[in-house]
């Protein structure tokens, strides 16, 4: 298993663990206008962008996938962000290995100091594995995104490495 850059092909893929719409606002909360999103719709967002994409793979199956960025100009700080997971992998570990690998990335390569991410306080298991992973919570921004007729909370976490 490995963590290797994201390349254009990965985004027909990943676009097939967006079942509806409400999937896609937890992953990306507003970033994506449109349901469906489309492969060109991820590829053009990512080519207009200024951070590291990732994708874990399992003898050339890809299973999961991130970004990592620089948030401010304090480079010793790197966000996560688009964190997925296959669906039928789901609750096997592999949200874990993904995103410690990334956080060995951050730490060595990029020579991070600190990760965050955000996450919906709606979204349990994703709240559950970056908790098992070290993340602690910062910040809980209450009624912070509304999506049909719910308003969701934002949890800001962290993770000094």
């Amino acid at each position: 298993m490995n963590l290797r850059d994201y390349q254009e092909t990965d985004a027909f893929e990943i676009i097939k663990w967006i079942n509806n719409e409400r999937d896609l606002k937890l992953w990306s909360a507003n970033i994506y206008k449109n349901y469906p999103v489309t492969a060109n719709d991820i590829n053009n967002n990512y080519s207009s962008n200024c951070f590291w994409a990732k994708t874990l793979v399992d003898n050339n199956k890809i299973i999961g996938h991130l970004i990592l960025r620089n948030p401010s100009v304090n480079k010793n700080i790197v966000r996560f962000g688009f964190i997925i997971v296959d669906p039928s992998l789901r609750g096997n570990g592999y949200g874990k290995i993904l995103l410690n690998m990334a956080i060995n990335f951050a730490r060595k390569d990029l020579h991070a100091k600190e990760i965050n991410l955000c996450v919906f306080g709606i979204n349990k298991n994703a709240y559950l594995c970056y908790k098992s992973v070290g993340f602690k919570e910062r910040e809980v921004k209450k009624n912070a995104f509304y999506y049909n007729g719910e308003y969701w909370d934002l949890i800001e976490m962290f993770l000094k490495i």
